[in-house]
């Protein structure tokens, strides 16, 4: 038996499990005082729109990095219901697009979406444990990476920073 995520179920369970666990941050915004922690002046309001429209179409551009019916499980689970061999990724290591400026994309767009806005304080908590969520996601999905591409990955690492993206020259391989 291969590895774990090998499975043609694991990574959308993975993603399911995600979710689930997403609910019981539901249920804490719902039971907090929902008292103003941060109300922006208008032309604060405005550069904090800028920055939530950045974050999407970062993500939009971090979408076009990833096969993401793939990333979801959904072409795993549609190969097996075909009698399909199961896709497998290309172990070639990605660093091209969004993931030249960023190793961890999808994150970092979420990051901006969920700070750039107005908050009370339900926000303030709901974001800092997402951002945690987000945090040991990458570290965890690091530790596979590592596995899966050894030096290559670790010089990547070194070049392109986890979250916040830096462009430019330094980049580059």
């Amino acid at each position: 038996m291969g590895r774990l995520y090998d499975n043609w179920w694991f990574r959308f369970f993975y993603v399911c499990q995600s979710l689930i666990l997403l609910i019981p941050v539901g249920f804490i915004y719902s039971g907090i005082d929902h008292k103003p922690f941060f109300t922006p002046m208008f032309i604060s309001r405005i550069i904090l729109w800028m920055i939530t429209f950045y974050g999407i179409g970062f993500g939009i551009i971090a979408a076009k990095s990833y096969d993401n019916m793939f990333f979801l499980g959904i072409s795993q689970i549609k190969a097996h219901l075909r009698g399909e061999k199961l896709p497998v990724q290309p172990k070639k290591l990605k660093t091209e697009g969004a993931l030249a400026v960023v190793r961890h994309p999808y994150y970092t767009a979420a990051l901006l979406i969920i700070w750039s806005r107005p908050m009370n304080r339900t926000d303030l908590i709901i974001n800092l444990i997402l951002t945690a969520y987000f945090i040991l996601g990458y570290k965890n999905e690091e530790r596979k990476l590592i596995e899966e591409f050894g030096q290559e990955y670790v010089d990547y690492k070194k070049r392109v920073p986890a979250l916040i993206p830096r462009f430019g020259a330094k980049n580059a391989k």
